[in-house]
């Protein structure tokens, strides 16, 4: 008997204040002008539906699979609307997201993108794009048969997407996938009274620096024009640049902000405001259960880790400690009888590289010292005289275990002294010995750097004669694809290998060369085995609210957070079964508010 499979794509009214994007999921559904009023239907077993989601057969979707592209728009949307009433409850074996199984399968996430390079499509948005601002009511008979047939379309897409391509997404995979979205779907704990105290000193702390920049009211506080207009009337000569990640930018910052208030004023408005438009998304998108619904992507970069769901709320790169006397982090806070458990794997790429590298012996380093910067300062000659000496670095020398810290996590990729400098804040001499240090002490990391250069080169060599992909296997069972390989040649007659990967829903030529493969398959390595631990975390009855890169956050009866915690910290330190021979370890504690 065939499997029955359902694709399932809701049209809904949006436009500029009533939207997911400045919402959130549950804050755009339950907006006052929101109206599902379509949903479209397609059947493996010849259904079309195209109507008012009250008039389909949600029955049809029971022990079915269920596909959409963007579920964690679609099935969020069905969940909600069952919820109020709005459709029937129904029972499906499992709902799918095409746009994940897209972007895993190295394709734009887009329907439009993924269904352009796979079939050699052309997909025309132009109806979604007029659908905004127009009620489904006012629409014309014309129009209203326009958005049936955009949505009909959508759909027989995306299950044509899915019976091309659903061989190649993995059991396990599909499974992360849906565990995403579950997190995603259940919300964050938030405190209400604090962020609204925050918002209050944020908007004051921009009034503020907005009354010390000279040109305020007049001109655009940004203004490049007015800026050097008002350093040329003190007498200074303007930098070149004021971006942030220019050195010689930041040099002239500090040496004149402290005799020109406004040079800090200008400084500073940019990240205030950034962070007051952090502080909107969270309360735009805090419901009245007092929980945050944003959004978290799977698969949103080209090695599978995750990625933050868009807007202005990046959960994924929150700021770290206060800022203008604003800590977003510390607005994370379960209520009243409920703990925060939050986990973290410790210095996994650390590992992932070396067990890439296979240097065994220093698994075995890392896996019986405690203090794994310990471990790499003996293997560096830099630590180390016998027994007495042992497990004592970080007491004994903090400055000595920083320095090895930086190398370790610095120099891993292939970074050149120059960078490393850059990275490290030293100066080049002492940057160049470092780099020297750990390439001559680490021989399997460079080996692995030129093994992967050597397979990079036979790949663009393959494809003179057959068109083949450049794949990097994983332990896992899952692989990082480059595509085809290029030679690219610039004005100078530099030579470099090349390829494309989706990014940010485009294709974006990089570079390639032995470093950044090991970088990349040592963060990937890394996400599987976090995946795995997500997993089994879940399995075992634990209520997962977010992640962060290696970091999993758990929400639990206070009486129970110890017992939680002691289990969590149990499971993610049990590597996976695909690797058993990888020491991995993980640290932890139960908090009221999240920090870091």
């Amino acid at each position: 008997m065939t499997e029955k499979i359902f694709a399932v794509d809701f049209e809904t009214y949006y436009d500029k204040e009533c939207s997911i994007k400045n919402l959130g999921p549950l804050g755009y559904f339950s907006h006052p002008s929101f109206d599902a009023y379509m949903v479209s239907v397609v059947g493996n077993e010849e259904t079309e539906f195209v109507g008012h989601p009250k008039d389909f057969d949600w029955g049809k979707l029971n022990g079915a699979i269920v596909l959409s592209h963007n579920a964690s728009f679609d099935e969020t949307l069905y969940l909600y609307g069952v919820s109020c009433n709005w459709w029937p409850e129904c029972q499906p074996e499992a709902w799918h997201c095409t746009a994940d199984l897209a972007a895993y399968c190295k394709l734009p996430r887009s329907l439009k993108g993924s269904t352009a390079k796979l079939f050699d499509l052309t997909v025309d948005k132009s109806t979604r794009d007029n659908m905004s601002g127009k009620r489904w009511e006012d629409m014309s008979e014309e129009f209203k048969e326009e958005v049936s047939e955009y949505a009909l379309k959508d759909s027989v897409l995306c299950l044509r997407l899915w019976e091309s391509l659903q061989d190649k997404w993995p059991e396990s995979e599909r499974t992360i996938s849906a565990l995403n979205r579950k997190i995603v779907q259940g919300g964050i704990p938030i405190d209400i009274e604090l962020l609204d105290k925050q918002k209050e000193i944020i908007a004051l702390a921009l009034f503020n620096a907005e009354e010390q920049i000279p040109w305020n009211g007049e001109k655009p506080l940004l203004s490049r024009a007015a800026f050097d207009e008002e350093c040329k009337k003190v007498g200074l000569t303007p930098p070149v640049s004021l971006a942030e990640n220019d050195p010689d930018s930041q040099k002239w910052i500090e040496d004149n902000e402290g005799k020109f208030s406004w040079i800090r004023a200008v400084k500073n408005w940019r990240r205030i405001n950034s962070i007051k438009k952090k502080l909107e998304s969270f309360s735009l998108a805090t419901m009245p259960d007092r929980r945050y619904y944003g959004g978290m992507m799977y698969f949103g970069a080209h090695t599978g880790r995750f990625s933050g769901g868009g807007g202005n709320l990046n959960l994924q790169n929150l700021p770290r400690g206060e800022m203008f006397g604003v800590n977003l982090r510390h607005l994370i806070s379960p209520n009243k009888g409920k703990s925060l458990v939050v986990v973290d794997l410790s210095q996994i790429e650390v590992r992932t590289l070396c067990w890439l590298a296979k240097d065994n012996e220093m698994l075995e380093m890392i896996k019986k010292e405690e203090d794994i910067y310990e471990a790499f300062a003996i293997r560096f000659k830099l630590w180390g005289n016998g027994p007495s000496s042992m497990g004592v670095l970080k007491k004994q020398n903090s400055e000595l275990r920083h320095m090895v810290k930086t190398m370790v996590l610095g120099c891993g990729y292939g970074a050149g002294y120059k960078r490393f400098a850059q990275i490290s804040g030293i100066g080049e001499k002492e940057a160049k010995k470092n780099v020297q240090r750990y390439r001559t002490s680490m021989p399997s990391v460079t080996k692995l750097w030129s093994k992967y250069n050597h397979l990079i080169a036979k790949a663009h060599e393959a494809n003179k004669k057959i068109d083949t992909d450049f794949i990097v296997d994983l332990p896992s069972g899952r692989n990082l694809n480059y595509g085809k390989i290029k030679n690219w040649e610039d004005q100078t007659g530099f030579s470099s290998y090349t390829c494309s990967v989706p990014r940010h829903g485009k294709e974006m030529t990089i570079r390639l060369w032995g470093g950044l493969i090991s970088e990349n398959a040592s963060q990937a390595l890394a996400r599987d085995i976090f995946t795995d631990m997500m997993l089994r975390v879940s399995q075992a009855g634990h209520k997962i609210i977010m992640h962060v890169h290696d970091e999993m956050v758990v929400e639990t009866d206070t009486e129970k957070a110890q017992d939680s915690l002691n289990e969590i910290i149990g499971i993610m330190s049990t590597p996976p079964e695909w690797i058993p021979d990888i020491p991995v370890s993980a640290e932890g504690a139960i908090l009221n508010k999240y920090e870091k």
